[in-house]
């Protein structure tokens, strides 16, 4: 159910609840059971505490599916493509640092091709520097957002000589990376390079 199909559920049982308690009032004063009391006084002030209250467990819970902020999903989409876009043959831990910040068919994806990437790596001599210039939330659905990222990624050739001075290459990417919580933590499910 919406949240607002639930607000206004609830702001109907608040006025139903209201109308029934008038009129329970009414009745047994015309019946002359009772005469307005302070009991009827008290059983009115508990009956409004009662919604009040759940009118707040209501707001309460609702927003509990907005537990992250967009900012959240841009720092942790900042932090994982970072990592992700910054291999380097002398950290074996790399892929594992990969995997700790992945979540759901990424996760999966990489996992079944981590030893390649480690190997890969390590046998290029590669190393990387993953900087993310820019990230915009796209779009948010339940728990999870969609962010734009635009990277630059400085590439250097581990191999040169000491002598010599390495050459640097430099790559641009843009991705699409899907960040959803897992053991409450926003790591990356699905990254999409972008042309």
């Amino acid at each position: 159910m919406a949240r607002d199909a639930r607000l206004d559920a609830e702001r109907a049982a608040r006025a139903d609840l209201r109308d029934a308690v008038d009129e329970l009032w009414s009745a047994e004063i015309e019946a002359g059971r009772r005469r307005p009391s302070r009991l009827v006084r008290v059983f009115s002030a508990v009956a409004l505490f009662a919604v009040l209250l759940a009118v707040a467990v209501v707001a309460v819970w609702s927003r509990a599916d907005d537990t992250y902020t967009d900012d959240d999903y841009l720092e942790a989409a900042t932090a994982r493509v970072s990592v992700l876009l910054s291999p380097d043959h002398r950290r074996p831990d790399q892929a594992r640092r990969i995997l700790d910040g992945a979540t759901g068919e990424f996760r999966d994806e990489f996992a079944q091709s981590a030893d390649s990437y480690t190997t890969f790596v390590r046998s290029q001599g590669t190393i990387g520097r993953g900087v993310v210039d820019g990230a915009g939330v796209a779009a948010r659905a339940g728990d999870s957002a969609a962010v734009l990222v635009a990277a630059t990624v400085e590439f250097t050739d581990a191999t040169t000589p000491a002598d010599a001075v390495a050459e640097t290459v430099v790559r641009r990417f843009r991705l699409r990376v899907l960040v959803s919580p897992d053991d409450g933590q926003l790591k990356l499910a699905a990254v999409q390079y972008l042309p």
